[in-house]
Parts: structure tokens; C-alpha cells; sequence
């Protein structure tokens, strides 16, 4: 019994061994409960308890009459008659009225004493009649008395009080009666009376702690259900979400008004429906119908609903239902409508996976491609594909024509290619075709069709476009073990190719390397070029898009050669990141610029550009807390642009270098977003402050819906995410209007200033700085204080380069560290005044 009614412990702190005797204020709901109850505990018992009494009655008058006296006897049964009748009289008229009886302090005390008087009744008559029967009725009037003790004491186990009351009296009367007997097994007799009484009191005391225990539960209970039931009101009233519950027979019991709104029904249609047969397309909902089935939880599972013709997307979370009983009684669960977030998670991965202008996939995919070939039996085939005469095309009739060019040579590619192989958009006017099989003169062959392809006319607008293309192969693992081995061989053949006239396929050979000392000689120049001051910084403004305002300037930095003149930063970065000299670089960029900007007025901010390799040195934090340290330049206005590359290296040490430089006070930025591998996995691996979105949107915006749209959902994610936007490249004031619509925050381009020395900075500052905090028409003067161009001197062709040389892939981007892409004649066109707004 001790194991089975015990209380539970952290219960046991509500209930108090005074509560066992308390009957409680008539204005407390609780106690008004527990009388109720006990109340109806000896009413269910009373037709039990009364058939026992009448039974023992009949002993008492048959065997054992003549031992008590007259008037006892008397007294005892006026006693049990007028009040079990007045029991019964009241049960009669309680069930025939059908309500629950209140039991008020008083009407249990009246009911109290009535007991009392019934048990002293029944102890004297046991006192009087124990100690006169003959031997032969000692045992029979024991049993009588034990019988109604246990009898009253298990009508009264959850009452103390009514079974001290009725049950006392009895047990003293037998005890005492036992004693006046003296016989001689009179103490063995006490010691068993005792021992049955004490297991007997401690059974009322641990089931009454149970009882009590059990309706302070059910009270706390009720309070947490009125307040998950209020929760509940509160989330439907308020809640994008929705709740529903259905059975074991996976019928709908429960669904809410916006359940039922999502499923474009109503609840009472609903209700009783089988929840599959809300998904006709049962493929759809296969992880849910295996979980339900297994009886197994669920959280966040996307599905698809077909409703009135439209594809819709549902979130569902939902746990079984199990009765007290431990049985399985069904599902409840909350859902929401997530069709937006999912078509736009799907664009932003089909951003991430798909070059937007040509529908080919992006790098990141042929990179993939690649490195399956490489673990594949039969190796794989790269060729690089550069058109040639496309600068000029996209000169002479525009950039919105070359956009064109470039889908319809992505078509023409597709056609040529076909299944053979998998058709990538690497940036620009580059592309790469990954065969899966390292078969030379198949690809050879297929190379020959895609510069027939493609030097065939193109018809843009009755307009006859003619291009070539030059083609670079690399088969792989012979010439490369590795994806960057053997991309690296397949761009040293392009290079090759289009130095020798353009127009074929060159299948990359070792001797390519000796042609290639020319390269090297410029790279042992740049060795010596910081000493002999050839590097420098240039500067272009970062314009705030709602006023015009200046709000910062970007570092770029050029490399005027003694002989060749200034050398295009996408040759000599990647030269210097393959040399080892991009440290020496990126630590003069940091100390030059932080020195610059420091002297601009707050809060003018300074961006500069850190180079994979640069994240890599484990000496770049102290060399950035170094340089803003000597300058004296507030971190918080240093911003460090990354290229996602940088995020592709999962190395640990990379992660802490990263966090160490934000612990600093600088914000990273992303740069040229959207061209490279554009993941959002990326954006939540390091808490960017701003995205910066590629040119080639802001070029295309103009005229470009699907670039418009594309520019609204970098926009609208990196509100989101809680980032700032700029947009590169804004050459033209419609294209500035166009990223000012849609809601960017930031403009860099030529359209606002051209990149300039840093005293050039200095004076425009000086001349411009009572006007950088009044109105955007104050910008008029701005312009006017800049009329003369300030140039930077024009990057001279490279006389150890053959003509338009594709980039390496180290400079897909052409901007590390604090540089900037070469001048295009799109630019060259493009204002070199800060316009007025």
C-alpha cells in the first residue's frame, strides 16, 4: 500500500499532515472540492457499509443481546436505525434530483457528529459485551468487532475525520473490552488488535495524502490548460500559423479558421476528412505518411498541395497523442504556408547554382562537375571556351546587344554540345565545357564544332553580328589532378591559342611554361615594386543612392611599370597571389589606405579588399590592429570586401581569423555577388554587413526583367538578413535610378567619380565638405568643384601579354587585394564628375 498511494514527492510540498483533519473555509474552491468528494466516497459506500451493519446487527441481537445491558441495547438500536434511515432518505432524494451535492463546513460537521454518535454506539456495546460472553463466543465477538472497524475504516479511508470518528469508537470500545476480559491470551489478543489498527490507520493516512495530492494536481491542471488554452486563442488570433489534430483513424477531430482558410475550405468540411486526402499527389508527402505511420514525430517537413490549380507549399511539425493509458490516440501539430519563402529560397538557389543571363550553370557547378570527372573511371575533358571580337561588339553596339550575344551563344552551345557534356558560364565572355571522358580527340573534334558554331553570323534585331572563338583543352588527370591543376592547364591553352592568331583548339602541353618566362620576368618586377614606389592607391567614391552624398570611398590599387606602363590589376594580383607577394601587397594597401582615410572627416568609411590568400596569413588580424592602430582610423569605419572563395575554405583557422578581424570593429562585405557561387550557406557562415551586387545586373537592369528581378531578390534577402546593398559598375544616371528604385542602398561606379590619388581625396573633400552635410542640391557644387577630371593615368596594354588575354582564374574577379577591374570602354564613356542630384 506505501508503494502504491505514496504521494509523489514534489507534490507533497501542497499537502500537509494538517490538511488530514482540515475541513476548510466554505470560500475556498479547493476545500469546497475535497468535501465533495469525501462527501461522495461515504455516500457510494453506503449501501455497502449499510448491508455489513445490518449483518453484524443481527449478530448482536442473536448472540450476543443477552450479555448488554437493556438500556444499551436500546440506545444502540434506536441509534442505528433513525440515522442509516435518514442516510438513505437523503441518498433517495440526491439521486432522484440528479445534482451533486454542495457540502458546506456545516453539513460535514452535522455529518461528523451523526458518525460519532454511531460509532460511540457501537464501541459500548462491544465494551459491554466482550468482557461478559463465555468462552465460546470470545471469537465471534472479536470478529464482530474487527468486521465493523475495517468495515467503517475502508467506507472512510479518505476521510481521517469521519473514520476517527466512526471507526475510533469502535476500536476503543474493543481494546478496552479486551482488558476488562482479562483473559489469559488477552495480551497476544491486544498485541494483533494493535497491529491490525495501526496498518489500518496508516493506510487511511497514505491513501487520504493520495487523494489530497491527486485533486491538487487536477486543480494545477486546469490552471495550465485554461492558460495554454488562452496561448492557444492568442496564437490563432495573432499567428501567421495554424493547428490541427486528427485520430488513430487519422480522421481531422481539430483544425483551426486559418487551417481551414489555408486549405481554402471550412472547418466543418473538414472535420471527420482523412488528412491525406488533402495531398492527391501522395509522392509529395512520403516523409509525413512514414512518420505518421510509425507513430514517430515531425518538425518543419515542407509539402506540396495542389489547391484550385496552384502549386502550394505547407510547413507541418506535429507529435502523437498518447491517452493516460499510454495508448496512441492520434496526431496534433502546427502548419504554416511557406509558398513564398520557398519560391523565393528556390530562386535564390537557382541564383546560386545558374549564371541569370545565359541559364548556364555558374562556376561553383563546373567546378563540381570537374572533380567528379576526376574521380571517375575515364577521367575528364575541360575545354575553355573565349569568344573572340566580343569587346568589340559590345562596344560598338552596347551592352544590352552583348547581353544578347552571350544568350544566344549559350544556346548555340547547348545545341553543339548536347548530351555529351555539362556547359558552364565561368564570367564574362568565358566559358567551359567538362566531357566525362579524357578522349583527346573527341574533344578536339568538339572543339572544332563550337568555334564553327559560333563563328557562324548571329541576327540580333536584323543586325548580323560576327564573333570567333579560340578554345583551350585540358584532360585530366593527365594534365591535372586536381580541379584548380587542371582549369589552370586549360586557361594556359586558351592564352596560348588566342596569342597565335585565335580561332582553333589548343590542347594544353608542358612547354607552355617556357613560353611563359616573359610572365615570370614581370613577376620578378613586381618583386621590387613596392621598394621602387611603382604601387600605389587610387580611391573611388561610395555614394549614398537616397541623397548622393558621398558616404566612403573604395581602395584600388594600380601598378605603373617603368617599361610597360600601368599593368592591369588582373595581371599582377594573381601574379602576386601565386608568388607569395600578395601579403607584402595587402599589408602596404591596409597601412596606405587606413592612413588616407584617417584623415577624412566621420564618418566617411574606407573599403578595402583582402585576397583569399591574405585571409589564410595568420598574421593579417595584427597587421589590420597594426595599421588602424598607427593611422589612428576608427575600425568601425573600415569595411574589408571578401570574394566568396574566401568562405569556400572550411580550414578552422580560416573561421578564426574572420571572427578575430570582426572582433577588431570591422565589417565585411561581399563582393561581386551573384556572378561567383552567390550560396546562402555563405551569407550565414559569416555575418556580412553589406552585399555588393555585380555590374553585369546593374548594366542589365535597365532593359533586363529578369535582372530587375534578380537585383529585388538580393535586395529584398539582404534586408532580411539584416545587410546593406551596393551596387557596382553605375555608369549611366538611368542605370543609377534604376538601383535606386529598386531599393539599394549604396552606388560605385563612373557615373559618380572616376578612381583618384589620395590628395585628390584630400582637395575634393577640402572643397566639397561644407556641402557634405546640407542638401542633395548642394551636390551641384560638388560637380562644379570637380568639372576637370582628376585622372588616375589609363592602364597601358601590356606588351608581355598577347591581345585581350582571358583573366587566370585566381583574377575571376579581379579584385585582390584593393584592386580594381580595368577601365571598359563602357566606362571610359561614363561621367567623371560627381553629378548633381
Amino acid at each position: 500500500m506505501s508503494v502504491r498511494f505514496k504521494p509523489p514527492i514534489a507534490a507533497e510540498r501542497d499537502v500537509h499532515w494538517r490538511d488530514l483533519v482540515a475541513i476548510g473555509p466554505d470560500d475556498d474552491p479547493f476545500w469546497a472540492r475535497v468535501r465533495e468528494a469525501q462527501f461522495g466516497f461515504l455516500w457510494r459506500y453506503l449501501p455497502f457499509v449499510s448491508g455489513v451493519a445490518v449483518c453484524l446487527g443481527a449478530v448482536v441481537l442473536g448472540s450476543l443481546a443477552r450479555h448488554i445491558p437493556p438500556i444499551l441495547l436500546l440506545a444502540w438500536a434506536v441509534a442505528n436505525l433513525v440515522l442509516v434511515a435518514s442516510w438513505v432518505l437523503r441518498s433517495v432524494g440526491a439521486w432522484q434530483t440528479r445534482r451533486p451535492p454542495t457540502v458546506p463546513r456545516r453539513r460535514l460537521l452535522r455529518l461528523l457528529g451523526e458518525l460519532g454518535i454511531i460509532g460511540l454506539a457501537w464501541g459500548l456495546v462491544f465494551l459491554a459485551a466482550i468482557p461478559a460472553v463465555a468462552d465460546g463466543q470470545r471469537t465471534l465477538a472479536l470478529a464482530t468487532a474487527l468486521c465493523a472497524v475495517g468495515v467503517n475504516i475502508f467506507a472512510t479511508v479518505v476521510f481521517p475525520l469521519a473514520a476517527l470518528m466512526l471507526a475510533g469508537p469502535m476500536a476503543l470500545g474493543t481494546l478496552a473490552g479486551v482488558l476488562l476480559a482479562r483473559w489469559p491470551d488477552g495480551t497476544a489478543i491486544l498485541v494483533v488488535l494493535a497491529s491490525f489498527l495501526l496498518v489500518a490507520l496508516r493506510g487511511v493516512v497514505l491513501t487520504s495524502f493520495a487523494f489530497l495530492t491527486r485533486l491538487r494536481t487536477q486543480d494545477r491542471l486546469v490552471e495550465q490548460e485554461e492558460v495554454v488554452r488562452l496561448l492557444l486563442n492568442e496564437f490563432e488570433a495573432n499567428g501567421s500559423d495554424w493547428l490541427f489534430e486528427f485520430d488513430e483513424r487519422h480522421h481531422l477531430t481539430f483544425v483551426s479558421q486559418r487551417f481551414a482558410e489555408a486549405a481554402r475550405s471550412t472547418v466543418d468540411e473538414l472535420l471527420g476528412r482523412r488528412w491525406v486526402r488533402l495531398f492527391p499527389d501522395r509522392r509529395g508527402i512520403l516523409p509525413l505518411f512514414r512518420a505518421v505511420v510509425r507513430r514517430q514525430p515531425f518538425r518543419d517537413l515542407v509539402v506540396r498541395v495542389r489547391l484550385d490549380g496552384e502549386d502550394r507549399f505547407w510547413s507541418l511539425s506535429g507529435t502523437p497523442k498518447i491517452d493516460a493509458h499510454g495508448r496512441y490516440c492520434g496526431y496534433r501539430g502546427v502548419g504554416s504556408d511557406i509558398t513564398e519563402r520557398q519560391r523565393s529560397a528556390e530562386r535564390i538557389a537557382e541564383l546560386a547554382t545558374f549564371d541569370s543571363l545565359t541559364g548556364l550553370v555558374n562556376r561553383r557547378i563546373v567546378h563540381t562537375a570537374i572533380a567528379d570527372g576526376l574521380h571517375g573511371p575515364t577521367g575528364v575533358a575541360i575545354l575553355f571556351v573565349d569568344l573572340d571580337r566580343f569587346k568589340s561588339v559590345n562596344d560598338s553596339l552596347g551592352h544590352a546587344m552583348g547581353d544578347r550575344l552571350l544568350a544566344e551563344v549559350a544556346q548555340r552551345l547547348r545545341t553543339t554540345v548536347g548530351a555529351e557534356g555539362q556547359i558552364g558560364r565561368l564570367g564574362g565572355d568565358e566559358f567551359a565545357v567538362v566531357l566525362r571522358s579524357a578522349n583527346a580527340e573527341a574533344a578536339i573534334q568538339l572543339g572544332d564544332r563550337i568555334i564553327a558554331a559560333l563563328s557562324a553570323p548571329f541576327d540580333l534585331d536584323g543586325t548580323e553580328v560576327r564573333i570567333g572563338a579560340s578554345v583551350g583543352l585540358a584532360l585530366g588527370p593527365e594534365d591535372g589532378a586536381s580541379v584548380e591543376a587542371l582549369m589552370r592547364a586549360a586557361d594556359l591553352a586558351l592564352y596560348e591559342v588566342k596569342g597565335k592568331g585565335r580561332g582553333s583548339v589548343r590542347r594544353y602541353d608542358r612547354e607552355m611554361h617556357a613560353r611563359a618566362e616573359a610572365r615570370r620576368a614581370l613577376e620578378l618586377d613586381l618583386r621590387v615594386a613596392l621598394e621602387r614606389r611603382e604601387i600605389r592607391l587610387v580611391y573611388q567614391p561610395i555614394v549614398n543612392a537616397l541623397d548622393e552624398r558621398i558616404v566612403g570611398f573604395e581602395a584600388l590599387m594600380r601598378w605603373r611599370h617603368p617599361r610597360h606602363g600601368d599593368v592591369p590589376p588582373s595581371i599582377f594580383i594573381p601574379m602576386a597571389e601565386e608568388s607569395g607577394l600578395i601579403a607584402a601587397l595587402g599589408r602596404f594597401a591596409l597601412v596606405e589606405a587606413t592612413a588616407a582615410a584617417a584623415r577624412w572627416p566621420a564618418p566617411l568609411k574606407l573599403s578595402v579588399n583582402l585576397s583569399p590568400l591574405q585571409v589564410e596569413d595568420p598574421e593579417i588580424v595584427s597587421h589590420v590592429r597594426e595599421a588602424l592602430a598607427r593611422s589612428g582610423l576608427d575600425p568601425r569605419r573600415l569595411e574589408l570586401e571578401l570574394t566568396e572563395s574566401v568562405l569556400l575554405d572550411s580550414r578552422e583557422s580560416v573561421a578564426q581569423t574572420l571572427s578575430a578581424l570582426r572582433a577588431l570593429g570591422c565589417s565585411f562585405a561581399l563582393d561581386d555577388f551573384g556572378t561567383g557561387y552567390s550560396s546562402l550557406g555563405y551569407l550565414q557562415k559569416l555575418a556580412f554587413n553589406r552585399i555588393k551586387i555585380d555590374r553585369s545586373f546593374v548594366r542589365a537592369s535597365v532593359e533586363d526583367g529578369e535582372s530587375t528581378a534578380i537585383i529585388q531578390a538580393i535586395v529584398a534577402l539582404a534586408e532580411r538578413l539584416g545587410m546593406e546593398t551596393t551596387a557596382e559598375g553605375t555608369e549611366t544616371r538611368a542605370e543609377f535610378e534604376a538601383m535606386r528604385r529598386l531599393g539599394c542602398g549604396q552606388v560605385q561606379g563612373y557615373y559618380f567619380g572616376r578612381p583618384m590619388e589620395a590628395g585628390d581625396v584630400d582637395r575634393l573633400i577640402r572643397r566639397t565638405r561644407p556641402l557634405l552635410d546640407v542638401e542633395p542640391a548642394g551636390l551641384d557644387l560638388v560637380a562644379a568643384a570637380l568639372a576637370d577630371p582628376i585622372e588616375s593615368g589609363a592602364p597601358a596594354e601590356d606588351p608581355l601579354s598577347p591581345p585581350d588575354p582571358p583573366p587566370t582564374p585566381a583574377a575571376a574577379n579581379g579584385r585582390s587585394p584593393a584592386a580594381a577591374e580595368p577601365a571598359s570602354p563602357r566606362a571610359r564613356r561614363a561621367p567623371l564628375s560627381i553629378p548633381a542630384g
